[in-house]
């Protein structure tokens, strides 16, 4: 199972592909770290990026993208742009899509025997929240095959 971990910060989803195959983790080289949606307001801008980022997934034989879900409120709260991008991302028909709470991400963490770092892995430093949401996913799937 090959896995999309989105983390949107503004106008940028930052990505992060994780696979586990046969009990092994394996992060493979990626051509993009982020996607970026430059102009808000228009159509076509937004259907570029929904394609840019369909196509990316297509590349890489992603199975689920899983994004990591903010805050509507307070002091954290999401920018607006970024519930546009992932409601782009949500309706992409071909793609299996969900967006995961910190409570989900975080037990699957304290479950892992091993966290990862977006470093060690040959990732950016700045890929490591959409890393770690991945991961989480992947391993609660795990969990509930065994």
């Amino acid at each position: 199972m090959r896995v999309c971990g989105v983390e949107l910060t503004g106008n940028e989803a930052v990505i992060s592909i994780i696979q586990l195959k046969e009990g092994l983790y394996d992060v493979p080289k990626v051509r993009v770290a982020k996607l970026s949606l430059a102009d808000a307001i228009n159509t076509e801008p937004l259907k570029k990026f929904q394609f840019d980022f369909a196509q990316l997934m297509k590349d890489y034989k992603v199975d689920t993208v899983v994004i990591k879900q903010r805050d509507l409120k307070g002091k954290y709260a999401g920018k607006p742009l970024s519930f546009k991008i992932e409601g782009a991302l949500q309706l992409m028909p071909e793609l299996k899509v969900l967006v995961l709470s910190s409570a989900y991400i975080k037990e699957g963490l304290s479950k892992a025997q091993v966290r990862p770092d977006a470093r060690e892995v040959g990732l950016k430093q700045f890929q490591e929240q959409a890393l770690l949401t991945a991961f989480a996913y992947l391993e609660h799937q795990a969990e509930a095959q065994a």
